[in-house]
């Protein structure tokens, strides 16, 4: 029976220790877990945020929102969203991040691109400006602006011939004196006379053809300007070419243009040559026109002082009687009538046109950008629940509180911007091409009536 009992007892002793040993090689070791932990344990880095950079305005200071659209876009924006990638980089977030920096995280992933929104709102120039050529800078007779206006008047005996009730001199010196009047405030004008000196008879000829004088030169004045004329006096010969050689005389320098008018009754009577004098003269430095308004002329002298404007690059006209001069002038202030009436129209038009393209780019914008704005916004959204699914078990955590706020806060602040800056140009277009389409308006009609007016008094 001991021996039963010895047996039994020795027998348990092993399976004891079977079972001890058994145990004891399953069981992990604490000092190896912790170390494998602190070796996989990576450092949390904000990503490094990136803008466009674009010339600005001068003066022109961007605001926080303004250069925030112009944060470079996510690597998961526009096109090249994948929501499946866009969890995969969420999954690879630490957990202990505050709702800021998710916030950061999401617009690395799926900021838009707004640069070309940004670009046109930073630079968008709502005035309307008509570049619309005005008639009185397109139309020689009788104005043309930014001009040196040369008038030279005939002096010789013949001009004292009675041309209805009046001299030729007397008609001319009116017509010449209203043409005056109407020179832009902002041009010059001379008046030279030729042939004033001696007495027609051919032992003063020499005297005759070597005299020419300016009487006048500067800004029109009516009192100095009509003291001038009443000192010119039918007297002599016709040295036309020697007037068109001196007038260069009577161009100011800083001049550009000058329109020269001959008004005259008759042809060359010095020997000169007034075809190769008016040449010269357009070929030199100041851009020139010869116009020649021949007063009472035979027909050879016509075709003569014809050949003199052509050549310098002007026209050739006949008046036989002041009546003629006057219907002259008249038909000059209707063409120039027309050619503001044209000009108003075009400027509405041009007006209308810019302020159209004015108000559909700053809408476009406008709407561009809220769209994107949305679509930020919701992908923003959905990687937030995401995110917040993930923390499900701890009802404190950044993504499951304030993160949400941050999302939608952030979208609406750029939907608002896009809004706000959008509609204030468009408004701005329409105010600026309402207020260009009056002032042309106004323009044409001021220059209509102007021109009606000076017609009727002829």
């Amino acid at each position: 029976m001991k021996r039963l009992l010895l047996i039994f007892f020795v027998m348990t002793l092993i399976l004891v220790a079977c079972s001890t040993d058994k145990n004891t090689s399953n069981q992990i070791k604490p000092n190896e877990n912790e170390e494998t932990t602190e070796e996989n344990k990576v450092e949390y880095k904000p990503k490094k945020v990136k803008y466009y950079e674009i010339d600005l305005p001068e003066g022109k200071e961007l605001s926080e929102i303004e250069k925030e659209l112009l944060r470079k876009p996510g690597i998961y924006s526009g096109d090249q969203y994948n929501e499946e990638k866009v969890k995969r980089e969420l999954d690879q977030l630490p957990g202990d991040l505050s709702s800021e920096e998710y916030l950061e995280e999401l617009k690395y992933l799926l900021s838009e691109d707004y640069r070309e929104e940004m670009e046109t709102f930073i630079n968008f120039d709502s005035t309307i400006d008509v570049d619309l050529e005005r008639p009185d800078e397109s139309i020689d007779i009788p104005t043309l602006k930014t001009a040196h206006y040369a008038i030279l008047i005939d002096a010789s005996g013949s001009m004292k011939e009675l041309n209805g009730n009046k001299t030729r001199m007397e008609a001319a010196k009116e017509a010449v004196l209203e043409f005056a009047e109407m020179i832009p405030e902002n041009a010059t004008v001379s008046l030279r006379v030729y042939g004033h000196k001696g007495s027609g008879t051919p032992k003063d000829k020499d005297l005759s053809c070597g005299s020419t004088e300016s009487y006048f030169n500067g800004t029109f004045e009516k009192d100095a300007f009509q003291e001038a004329l009443d000192k010119v006096d039918g007297k002599g010969y016709t040295p036309i070419a020697l007037a068109l050689e001196t007038v260069t005389e009577d161009i100011p320098e800083e001049i550009d243009e000058a329109v020269v008018y001959v008004v005259s009754d008759g042809i060359e009577t010095c020997g000169g040559d007034p075809v190769t004098a008016a040449k010269e003269l357009v070929e030199s430095d100041v851009e020139t026109v010869v116009n020649i308004i021949g007063f009472d002329v035979d027909n050879e002298g016509q075709k003569v002082l014809k050949e003199v404007a052509e050549a310098g690059n002007g026209e050739f006209t006949y008046v036989g009687s002041e009546q003629d001069l006057k219907k002259y002038l008249r038909e000059q202030y209707e063409e120039i009538q027309r050619a503001w009436q044209e000009w108003k129209e075009e400027g509405k038009k041009q007006a209308i046109d810019l302020k159209e393209e004015k108000k559909k780019l700053a809408f476009d914008t406008k709407e561009s950008m809220k769209e994107k704005a949305n679509l930020e916004k919701e992908r923003m959204k959905k990687a937030q629940q995401y995110l917040r699914g993930k923390y499900s078990d701890i009802p404190n955590h950044p993504t499951r509180t304030k993160l949400f706020s941050l999302v939608v806060n952030y979208g609406n602040e750029k939907w608002r911007y896009a809004v706000n800056v959008g509609n204030e140009y468009w408004k701005d277009s329409v105010r600026e091409g309402n207020a260009e389409w009056q002032d042309i308006i106004r323009e044409g009609n001021e220059n209509i009536r102007e021109t009606i007016q000076n017609k009727n008094e002829q």
